[in-house]
């Protein structure tokens, strides 16, 4: 099977970022790459129908994968359209940052943003790639990790 890029699937790396995206959040007629290369760094956009629907589970899956980090992006606070997802996405990133602290694992792996469909589309754009451009300038676990034995 081969990508729009010409590169076949098993070609594909693992992400090194991965942004998670309340699909309400967005602008309207705002899209964002599926995926896209910055500072060398593979990022991954998942879209979810709300930020509340993000797990712990899948969270800590990302950086056992091999990300540097990831970023979820929610509604701003009061304004979830869904209940109280966001309440809920910030809950399991303070869960997910104490556990990587547990493991002396930086907690600014994990980066949790607020944006309203009221936003400019670029002005997201723009917030989304900030924060992936910080987790792009944390090492890999795996290297973090063989300094710090050595």
């Amino acid at each position: 099977m081969v990508n729009r890029e010409g590169a076949s699937m098993s070609q594909l790396q693992s992400p090194d970022v991965v942004v998670y995206v309340c699909a309400n959040c967005l602008p309207q007629a705002s899209t964002l790459p599926r995926q896209w290369k910055q500072h060398d760094a593979h990022v991954l956009v998942r879209q979810m129908p709300c930020s509340g629907k993000v797990d712990v589970q899948y969270l800590l899956h990302a950086i056992e994968g091999g990300a540097r980090g990831f970023c979820i992006v929610t509604c701003p606070k009061g304004e979830c359209h869904l209940a109280q997802g966001n309440y809920r996405a910030e809950v399991r990133v303070g869960t997910v940052q104490r556990l990587l602290r547990e493991i002396d694992v930086e907690e600014q792996r994990v980066v949790l943003l607020h944006c309203s469909p009221r936003d400019p589309a670029q002005q997201v754009k723009q917030l989304i790639q900030d924060a992936v451009a910080g987790l792009c300038g944390l090492a890999p676990i795996d290297d973090r990790s063989e300094k710090t034995l050595t």
